[in-house]
């Protein structure tokens, strides 16, 4: 029976609702693996960025939409890449 309303609710869902969800997974996912290899904590990169522990738990829980401003400020303090752009040559 769950199967079938899991399957109502994902046919139903906007592609452009998925596809936030699986970019905002792929940052928190990006920005946890840093943070293990630099062996910083939630708290230590809430330092670094003189925010609050909780607002850092937000972003990383999925309870904020992350901007591209906190995304470049986060790379910018973490000193590492979260996201990457590349895009073919346009032709003319």
């Amino acid at each position: 029976m769950r199967s079938k309303i899991a399957k109502k609710i994902q046919d139903e869902t906007p592609e452009e609702v998925r596809i936030f969800v699986r970019q905002y997974t792929d940052i928190v996912v990006r920005i946890n693996n840093i943070l293990a290899a630099k062996g910083f904590t939630q708290k230590d990169l809430a330092d670094k960025m003189k925010k609050s522990p909780s607002e850092i738990n937000k972003w990383l829980k999925g309870n904020h939409n992350l901007t591209l401003k906190t995304i470049a400020k986060l790379e910018a303090e973490l000193g590492e890449s979260i996201i990457e752009t590349s895009l073919p040559p346009i032709a003319i």
